[in-house]
């Protein structure tokens, strides 16, 4: 007889070294206590089990009932250590995500992913369909098929083509966001609903938070002509449309490189991008002052440049980036785009993915932007 035990399977570590990456990883540890404790209270979920090499961590998530399963930052491999997580504890049911995935995620949401797992059998359940935070299959055999990903955002994808039904988790502002950058820590310090460990971890923060206060203006506008908003990287269709569905906005999206990561195309020096040519065309001055003639307002997930440019930089480089700290760039390039972006003459925020999908819509939507009336275009314009 099939187990119909549904079991939530949450991985949280790293071996953070710079003082933005420990700022991240504290954070990170707050949502992960947090997601831990909405699962362990789903009816539907019947254990909940903890890869975490952060042994005070796993204590905490031991005492709120949790099983824990210790892991080696050192010699860490994503599809293998949870292949012997499955084999271990004889799973059949399960529902994956990483431990900072998904901040804004809410008890019905796990019960009805533990619903389909429990009605269905040969399914794996996505929040993405490329690119998944939250991957749900059963059954947890099919790993023996696939070839094991090194990272976890690949695994819906190589399970469906593995043979699986997939079926996706109803597309919402909560259920894409993903905290990867301090551009997305500062998203979510301005969303109401976040976990009490998350909130106080981020209180403890002094995130800047100016062009997200910009954004948030322009997007406030109701004048005439609509402000223009620049999309850049990998913007996905869905979030053009809950934009031109509730707000009053132009927007100019460049929408490069979906499915970067989970294609393997950044690892293998194989992404394109157009905007990032111009950019090494005519330089990051001359670029931004373009941008500013045609928008009021630009948004650019930066990891699509980068790539393009076979930069790999550091986790510091990136993060400081996304804040606009130009002096703790090591990264000459980066430097000063980052330093261009600052002195454009719009505001610019910059960040990864969740930054033009899942942080912006949360961001839209906890600020209440959302689901207000478009007013109408003034006769004879």
């Amino acid at each position: 007889m099939l187990d119909d035990r549904v079991v939530a399977v949450i991985f949280e570590g790293g071996n953070p070294r710079s003082d933005i990456e420990v700022t991240m990883s504290r954070v990170r540890r707050g949502v992960a206590l947090d997601n831990i404790a909405k699962a362990i209270s789903t009816p539907e979920i019947d254990g909940v089990i903890l890869a975490t090499n952060y042994a005070d961590l796993g204590a905490r998530a031991a005492e709120m009932g949790a099983q824990i399963d210790a892991t080696d930052a050192e010699d860490f491999h994503f599809g293998r250590h949870l292949h012997r997580v499955v084999d271990q504890f004889g799973l059949e049911n399960v529902i994956y995500f990483g431990g900072a995935a998904l901040p804004l995620m809410r008890g019905d949401d796990l019960s009805w992913i533990a619903r389909r797992l429990k009605e269905y059998k040969n399914v794996v359940v996505v929040n993405n369909a490329q690119s998944a935070d939250l991957t749900a299959f059963t059954p947890a055999s099919v790993l023996d098929a696939i070839e094991l990903p090194d990272a976890d955002n690949f695994l819906g994808y190589l399970l469906r083509e593995a043979g699986l039904r997939r079926v996706m988790i109803e597309n919402s502002a909560r259920i894409n966001l993903d905290i990867d950058t301090p551009s997305d820590l500062a998203v979510l310090d301005r969303c109401r609903g976040v976990g009490p460990e998350t909130r106080r971890a981020l209180d403890e923060m002094d995130l800047p938070g100016g062009s997200l206060d910009a954004l948030l203006e322009v997007f406030s506008r109701r004048d005439h002509p609509y402000p223009e908003v620049a999309l850049i990287g990998r913007v996905g269709p869905a979030m053009m449309s809950v934009i031109n569905a509730n707000l009053p906005i132009r927007l100019r999206v460049f929408s490069e490189e979906r499915g970067m990561k989970a294609l393997r195309r950044e690892e293998l020096g194989e992404a394109v991008s157009l905007v990032a040519y111009l950019l090494e065309e005519v330089g990051a001055v001359r670029f931004f002052e373009y941008l500013g003639s045609i928008a009021d307002l630009a948004i650019i997930d930066t990891r699509v440049l980068f790539a393009h440019m076979k930069l790999f930089p550091s986790a510091p480089d990136r993060f400081y980036s996304d804040l606009g700290v130009v002096e703790k760039i090591g990264d000459p390039f980066i430097r000063e785009f980052t330093r261009a972006a600052a002195g454009a003459p719009i505001p610019v925020v910059l960040g990864g993915h969740s930054m033009v999908y899942g942080g912006l819509w949360a961001l839209l939507d906890e600020n209440g932007l959302l689901g207000t009336p478009i007013p109408e275009i003034p006769t004879g314009s």
